[in-house]
């Protein structure tokens, strides 16, 4: 069986866990970074990686480029000079895995310019850990683009079988993993902007602050129970079924959110971060909701 070889474009702390993934399962491994003396770098290179100084002879040197730098802008800086000059086509014939963060546009845009430089397959994607977790069993990663049959076909999943024990196919659209992995870190940001709300609560406690104990014990418990009503609140939004209250009306869930705004005033905590849900929150009450659910906020989303 022939050895898989893959360049890897980006050395920064994720692209270093993913190319010494790589490394691990006995992959031909070309590295190419703007900086060559960086310590990861050079640990790369003492664990078998080949570095190579010219982006255009790291992408000649394998079938699947591996992109993942820190933004999209720094992937057309790195392959300047790389462009089709002539009619050439260096990523002719090649595998694009790119695994940068960014937006959908910018997934699109990058696979249209190396489509133009010859790329024979696309894939634009996310991995869903930070890079210490990168190669275990809770390392996972998104990736759209192409059709679900050539991404089996190429035998992705496999190629990324060192870097993470979960490789999901999302669309064909070359933005689609961009686009669900901006959903997932919204509402991580989310809960964390509630949670520094709730933090700011408790540290008005009066005499023992508590704050660690009542997050063990109340927040996260009860955030833990709360995470299947995601769900459901999810296929409400698809169905449209704002009149759905699950038990708990809009009109009582906009009150409760108002009621921790105003004991943030009364105690001096900044509670800023509620303020635009219970603004859609209200909306729906004044267009005819209150017996409906908070999934009614999902309507007044899109722009």
């Amino acid at each position: 069986m022939a050895q898989t070889r893959i360049t890897s474009i980006g050395i920064g702390n994720m692209g270093a866990a993913l190319a010494g993934a790589l490394l691990k399962n006995n992959t031909s491994v070309t590295i190419w970074n703007r900086t060559a003396d960086r310590p990861l770098v050079k640990d790369l290179i003492s664990a078998g990686a080949i570095f190579e100084p010219s982006v255009a002879t790291a992408i000649g040197r394998s079938n699947i480029i591996l992109f993942c730098l820190f933004d999209y802008p720094i992937i057309s800086e790195a392959l300047k000079g790389v462009d089709a000059d002539g009619g050439a086509q260096p990523f002719a014939g090649k595998t694009i895995i790119n695994l940068t963060n960014g937006t959908p546009a910018q997934a699109r845009e990058l696979e249209t310019y190396l489509r133009r430089l010859g790329a024979a397959a696309y894939f634009d994607g996310a991995i869903m850990v930070p890079p210490q977790l990168v190669g275990t069993p809770s390392a996972f990663v998104i990736l759209g683009g192409e059709t679900e049959a050539r991404y089996t076909q190429l035998d992705i999943p496999g190629v990324l079988a060192p870097v993470a024990k979960t490789v999901q196919y999302v669309a064909e659209d070359a933005g689609a993993a961009s686009l669900l992995d901006c959903a997932a870190l919204a509402a991580m940001y989310g809960m964390f902007s509630g949670a520094f709300t709730g933090f700011g609560l408790l540290q008005r406690q009066r005499g023992t602050r508590l704050t660690k104990k009542a997050v063990d014990s109340v927040m996260i418990p009860m955030l833990n129970a709360l995470v299947p009503y995601v769900g459901s609140l999810s296929e409400q939004v698809d169905e449209m079924r704002w009149m759905d209250s699950l038990g708990n009306p809009l009109a009582m869930q906009a009150a409760g959110v108002r009621n921790i705004m105003q004991s943030c005033e009364e105690e001096g905590v900044d509670g800023s971060a509620l303020k635009w849900l219970v603004d859609k929150m209200e909306m729906g009450v004044k267009e005819g909701y209150s017996e409906g659910g908070v999934a009614v906020v999902g309507k007044y989303m899109l722009k």
